[in-house]
């Protein structure tokens, strides 16, 4: 096994890839589609990045509780 202190299952793995899409896909939206200043880009990405890291913790957290801590 790697080092576990940064792992997720293959499962959290595409979750992570589908929000990264999901990402990609409102922020072009938003950039070519609507008219905002640059502070709603700014606020946009700090979100996403919170949420990014929430998710990550959560499925690196589901994942390891997997594992038999006695092993």
């Amino acid at each position: 096994m790697n080092d576990p202190k940064q792992q997720v299952s293959s499962s959290g793995i595409r979750v992570l890839g589908v929000f990264v899409a999901v990402y990609l896909v409102i922020g072009s939206y938003m950039y070519f589609y609507l008219d905002l200043p640059a502070l709603a880009y700014v606020a946009y990405g700090i979100i996403s990045w919170i949420g990014g890291m929430v998710l990550f913790y959560y499925l690196h957290t589901s994942y390891m509780a997997s594992f038999d801590p006695s092993e």
